[in-house]
């Protein structure tokens, strides 16, 4: 009951959202002519696709490279092909959370008893993106400060708004990062034995030193994928930049690049349908503002990214109906 009161308001959100965009900006005068550019000028259309392939695969590589460190046998083509189809759930769904519940128990399903170290994967693959979107938002944050009084009051706002969220999640990752350290646990059960031997809190403790004794271990790992993280938000960035092109408006890249985490953080808030609305409207705002983009035009570009990604996670439903899931082998199962 809960599960679909949720949906339902997500679709109310959506769906208001929408036709609120769609009230300021005709359908069918403003954003449909905008949107069959994307034929006419298919070779943008042909590298945003593109690049949303590349930020899937990149995403396949980021995990992998985590997996690895616990499933060496794990093959990338199952990665990869995972992910294609974690797309499928990801716009299919309510949100990430659809992508990542595939993402574990088709793992676990060709792991057998490996679905801890599937889960722990995903959730360091998740950090690794979080640090990595920072990166790329503090580079482009410094690289265009010489226009930032050029800039409105609101806009100045929210991307000081988005900075102190980012800023906040990385203190509080690092935070984490020490008040796990078993030392540090020895001492809090011995000085809050009560509190640390809550049941709850018992539990969630376990499970977070288990991502902490995984990072550690598996450091260097860890920080390639957050390389790679860093080439697959740029990757999956470019692609609504190319969508901007196809749908006949201009922007600097680094524009774009800017808006984007922020737009992406936007979209992946649990308030709408694979973020149908609250994306376009960020997009337009902010786009608006950096590159005095039309806004007709910045929702009609923020529409043709999301198609652009469409497209892999429709690819990735054919694959899912396709697909035959059978368990890996692992050495271990041969010999005996």
């Amino acid at each position: 009951m809960k599960r679909l009161i949720s949906i339902s308001l997500r679709l109310l959100i959506s769906g208001v959202l929408l036709a609120l965009l769609f009230r300021e900006h005709d359908l069918i005068s403003d954003i449909a002519p905008r949107l069959r550019a994307l034929l006419t000028n298919w070779p943008w259309t042909l590298a945003g696709i593109s690049f949303a392939f590349l930020s899937l695969f990149l995403a396949a590589l980021r995990w992998h490279i985590i997996l690895r460190g616990q499933v060496p046998e794990l093959p990338f083509s199952i990665v990869l092909r995972t992910e294609i189809i974690s797309a499928f759930f990801n716009i299919s769904s309510v949100g990430v959370v659809g992508g990542d519940t595939y993402k574990i128990m088709s793992l676990s399903r060709r792991l057998p008893g490996q679905t801890m170290p599937v889960s722990v994967s995903l959730v360091l693959d998740h950090l690794t993106g979080l640090i990595s979107v920072a990166v790329l938002f503090t580079v482009c944050m410094l690289t265009r400060a010489s226009h930032w009084n050029e800039i409105g009051h609101d806009l100045r706002m929210l991307i000081t708004g988005y900075a102190m969220y980012v800023g906040g999640a990385l203190v509080c990752l690092v935070i984490s990062w020490f008040s796990f350290k078993p030392s540090l646990l020895a001492w809090g059960r011995r000085a809050f034995p009560r509190t640390m031997g809550n049941p709850r809190l018992a539990g969630l403790i376990a499970r977070l030193s288990r991502i902490h004794e995984v990072a550690a271990r598996l450091w260097q790992r860890t920080l390639s994928a957050a390389v790679v993280s860093t080439g697959m938000h740029a990757a999956f960035f470019m692609s609504f930049y190319c969508g901007l092109r196809a749908v006949g408006g201009a922007a600097p890249v680094l524009d774009v690049l800017t808006a984007m985490p922020i737009v992406d953080a936007a979209a992946s808030l649990p308030v709408s349908i694979s973020g149908l609305g609250v994306r376009e409207r960020t997009f337009e705002a902010l786009l608006a503002g950096l590159a005095n983009v039309p806004e007709a035009v910045g929702v009609s570009a923020s529409l043709a990214g999301w198609i652009f990604n469409l497209f892999w996670g429709i690819v990735g439903g054919v694959i899912f109906l396709r697909a035959k899931h059978s368990a890996i082998i692992t050495p271990e199962a041969q010999c005996a």
